[in-house]
This record gives C-alpha cells, structure tokens and sequence, in this order.
C-alpha cells in the first residue's frame, strides 16, 4: 500500500501516468459493461418473481371453489413479497391473491416483448427515482398452465429498487478491485519490458551529454528483438559514432594547430624559393625561362594549398575567385605538375576540347583534378594510362576521369570522400574530402560511377557559367 501511494506521489513520472491511466481505462470498460448488466439484472429480477408467483398461485387450485382463506392469502402475498397475483386464461376467468383494500397500479411491463433499449431505460429509471414510495408496478409474464394463460404480480417497486442497488454496489466493489488488480499487472508488464528500459535510455542520454567522452558510462544494448531493442541498439551505435567525431574532431583542432606552425614555417621556405625563381627569370636561358613559369604557378600552387589545408580545419568556407580559363590546358599543368611527361609509363590522354573555357576558381579546380589524378597515378602502379574527359549539356560540363587500374576495394569505398579515412596506401584521405567541398562550393557535383577490375571512374558536373 506504501509503494501505491509512493506511485501516486509522483505525478509527472511516467510510472503514474501509465498506472492511473489503465486505472481509469478499466473503469470505464467496466461501466460500459455495467449497463447491459443493470437491465438484465432486472429482467431476470421480475422474472423471478413471476416464477415464483406460478408456484403461489396452485393452491389455489386445490382449494374449493378456487378460494383460500384471508389469512392464507396474506401468507402466500407477504412470503413472495408481491401485493397481488392474477392468474388469467381469459378476460372473464381469471383467479387472484389480493389484499382487502383499494390500490392504484403506477406502471406496466410485459416481461414477454421487452427490447433491450426498453430494459436499459426501465433499469435506468428505476435506480434514478429509487425514492419514490407507494409506487407498485404491475408485471406480466407466461404462466406455467398452458399456452395462452398470464400470470400477473403486482410488486412495490422499492423491492426492486433495493435489490439493484446492493447489485450494484457489489458491482462497483468488484469493479475497483478488478481495475486495481489489472492495473496493477499491467503496470508491472508494462514497466518491465517499456518504462524500466526508457528509463534507462533517458539516464543514459542525460549521462552521455553531461559527458560523452565517459567510456564508463558506455551504453549497453539490451539483447531484445522488439521495437525498444532496436532502439537501444541505434542509440548505442549512434553514441559510439557521436564519440569518434568528437574524438576526430578534437585530433582535427590539434591538426589545425600544428598546420599553423607548419604553414609559418614552409611559407618562409617557399617565400625563399620564390625569390630564387624571380632571379631564374632573369637568367636568359632557353630551358629556364620555359620552365620558369610553371615553377612560379606550383610555389604559389603551393602556398595557397599550406593556406587551405589550413582553413580545412576551421568554421569559415573559403571564398571561390571566380574567372574564365581554358580547362584543356589546366589539364595539361596538372599532367605537367605530375611528371607525366617525363613517365613514359603512364600517359595522361587530355580528351578536353581545346577551346573549352569554363568560369570557376581556377586554383581550386587545378586542386581538385590534381588529387584525383594523383590518386590515379598511385592506383595504376608502375605503367597505365588516365583519360579526362568532357562533355557539354544544358550549361553543364561533365568531366570524366578515368583510368586502367584494379579498381577501389569495397572498404575503402564506404568511406571515399570521408576526411582521415586511410586508405590502402596510408593517405589521410583529406584529397578527396577537399575536392568534394570545392566542387559542391561550385555548384556541382563529385562521384566515383565505376570501379571494378577494369578500372575507376570520377565524375565531376560543373556549371560552365554559376549565376
């Protein structure tokens, strides 16, 4: 009884709820069922009472003339609790019980045509006038003689006023005692397989943000197969996911951290290395001054990459400088930036249209095809070829980069433009994911079409034209 009212006390618990609300459901089960059962409690009440007025009423036919004595009379009324019983055959031959003095019948069934909906309301307006007194009532049924004879009681309603009210207070008593026990149950069952888990996983999600790095407080999954199973399943797992990107996430700001001093650093070497290539484009020299160019373009190449990888690890996205350029010869700086032409092993086939011209961020897309096209140097070994690609359609350049290697294991797939994800040859992975970024910056997109045994595909779709 103490734990009840411990349950009660605690209104806004789920427990509560959950224990009133099957309390009240129970209820109001019960008192629908308790209609039907008033009404038939009734029917079966004066049915009764006429059954036992057909047993009264032989002895008269034992006594002469069909005539007993006042005082047997009053026996046989007072022992059935009736104030009059009638036998009739017809409307002229008809033999009764009946006192001395006058009475004034209030109402009249015929037991023997009654609809349910006229035993509910009669039931229903017995309980409801249950004071009323001197209110007798006149009820009809078969006698028990033969067919076409009526036996006819005469009762004061009080009795069966009476009789339906301790029905149904006992009704009532066992109504709560019964919504009590099923509530009870309910709660039980209810509470071990749903709220006893919720509330673990309520504690467990309160735990895990006041502290997600707490592998004490890890989450366990109950072995279950239902719906709260699969919850705590995806929780756990979703947990475990939310850790790794914190974790990463925390390795990412001491990553950016240490690329800061790197980035000092390597710009003063390439700031070096830029004064050494002004003085080169002095020197007149046929070799010198053709190479002079491209090695300037790769140290600023270079600074801008030490000054994204940078900004990679930020919250700001690098603003795109858009301009037109030709994408056949971007291309070919990055076959050159590559050594391509002096690997003889592995050709480069630029299918670029040699007009094409594109508006985007010249840097950044130079960036992009250089890491799919290393990636493709380093897939296709020591001999191979790589072809790029392009086709024009409703605004949109398709650029394919293609090559002749084995293709991307299936692991390495899941997590492809995933930043430091290893992949098989210990990249940081952070090529791809970069190159993503800037492509979808442009409005386009980046995927991997095909990878199979004869080789991977790349497709980049960008806008000749943004708006």
């Amino acid at each position: 009884m103490a734990n009840l009212l411990n349950i009660f006390s605690i209104k806004k618990s789920l427990s509560a709820r959950l224990l009133l609300f099957t309390i009240f459901f129970v209820l109001i089960v019960e008192a629908l069922i308790y209609i039907p059962s008033i009404a038939n409690f009734r029917e079966n009440w004066i049915n009764q009472k006429l059954n036992e007025a057909n047993i009264a009423i032989k002895v008269l036919e034992a006594a002469p003339d069909f005539m007993v004595s006042r005082l047997l009379a009053d026996e046989l009324l007072s022992s059935t609790n009736n104030h009059a019983i009638i036998q009739k055959f017809s409307e002229m031959d008809q033999r009764a019980l009946m006192p001395d003095e006058p009475f004034n019948v209030s109402a009249r069934f015929d037991m023997r045509d009654v609809s349910w909906l006229e035993s509910v309301n009669d039931a229903f307006d017995t309980l409801i006038n249950m004071n009323r007194t001197g209110y007798l009532i006149e009820a009809t049924g078969n006698a028990s003689g033969g067919d076409g004879e009526e036996i006819i009681i005469i009762f004061d309603e009080q009795l069966l006023c009476n009789d339906m009210l301790i029905y149904s207070r006992n009704i009532a008593l066992l109504t709560i005692i019964i919504s009590l026990f099923t509530a009870m149950l309910i709660y039980y069952s209810l509470s071990v397989l749903l709220v006893e888990p919720v509330k673990k996983i309520t504690d467990t999600m309160i735990d895990f943000r006041h502290a997600p790095e707490d592998l004490t407080k890890k989450f366990i999954p109950e072995d279950r197969d239902d719906e709260i199973g699969v919850v705590m399943k995806e929780l756990a797992k979703m947990q475990d996911d939310v850790r790794k990107a914190l974790n990463q996430k925390d390795h990412l700001a001491k990553l950016g951290g240490a690329i800061s001093n790197i980035n000092h650093d390597l710009r003063n070497m390439l700031s070096s290395a830029q004064l050494v290539s002004d003085h080169l484009s002095t020197i007149d020299n046929p070799v010198v001054q053709q190479l002079t160019p491209r090695f300037v373009k790769a140290i600023d190449r270079a600074i801008r990459l030490c000054e994204n990888t940078l900004q990679y690890g930020g919250s700001e996205v690098e603003e795109l400088h858009l301009r037109t350029f030709n994408l056949h010869n971007l291309v070919e700086d990055v076959s050159t930036s590559l050594g391509l032409y002096e690997n003889r092993n592995i050709q480069l086939h630029n299918e670029i249209d040699k007009d094409q011209r594109i508006n985007a961020d010249n840097d950044q897309i130079f960036r992009v095809l250089m890491n799919i096209c290393r990636n493709a140097v380093q897939a296709v070994g020591e001999t191979g070829n790589i072809t790029v690609t392009g086709e024009v359609n409703n605004g949109h350049i398709t650029i394919d980069i293609a090559d002749d290697a084995l293709g991307i294991p299936e692991k390495i797939k899941e997590n492809l433009f995933q930043p430091f994800k290893t992949g098989s040859r210990g990249g940081t992975g952070l090529g791809l994911a970069i190159s993503k970024e800037i492509i979808t910056a442009h409005g386009g997109t980046l995927d991997l079409v095909k990878s199979d045994q004869k080789g991977s595909t790349f497709r980049i779709i960008l806008p000749i034209n943004p708006s």
